[in-house]
């Protein structure tokens, strides 16, 4: 879509399957500080799914594992010092469901990125005619034991123009009703 405006794209994976997008760990993309004026991030959920045979893939670390938010916040550091003041990220992710354990994985994400970043909004991505609606998927979920959940969350947030801005307060000014 960005080819189709103009507009400068550039992809990375640490096992890249598409020619086009470039070999390289989240947690240390070769740009320079403050240089991007957006960042799109779809990042492994959990281990419950093989991404990649890569060693320091982090989606080979249980998101059960307080080292997989470890992880998950050094690529945030990364976005954000790659990232221009006062420009947006959006991160796309889901929960887990494994077993009968359920993991919020978007809320613990969440909490990582607000450290960082300023909300501008959550979105509940909700999908139709998924082909996980199929009698195959619900025969696997049954049989792996995992949830077919329909939805994922895309946290969409800003870098603070300056680091005093990620220390204002908030004031609410109650009203009464009457």
């Amino acid at each position: 879509m960005c080819k189709e405006e103009g507009r400068k794209v550039i992809g990375y994976d640490i096992a890249p399957m598409h020619p086009e997008v470039i070999q390289s760990d989240a947690r240390e993309i070769p740009l320079s500080d403050e240089s991007v004026d957006l960042v799109f991030i779809d990042s492994p959920y959990s281990d419950n799914v093989s991404y990649s045979d890569h060693p320091d893939c982090i989606g080979r670390i249980s998101c059960e594992d307080e080292r997989f938010y470890d992880e998950l916040d050094k690529v945030a550091k990364e976005m954000s010092r790659i990232l221009k003041p006062g420009k947006v990220m959006g991160w796309l992710i889901g929960d887990q469901w494994v077993k009968k354990r359920f993991t919020p994985v978007g809320f613990k994400l969440y909490q990582k990125l607000s450290e960082r970043f300023e909300t501008v909004d959550v979105v509940v991505v909700a999908r139709r005619g998924q082909s996980s609606h199929t009698g195959l998927w619900h025969y696997r979920a049954k049989k792996f034991n995992f949830y077919l959940r329909g939805f994922k969350y895309l946290f969409i947030m800003r870098k603070p123009v300056s680091h005093a801005a990620t220390k204002r307060k908030t004031t609410v000014k109650w009203a009464k009703y009457k």
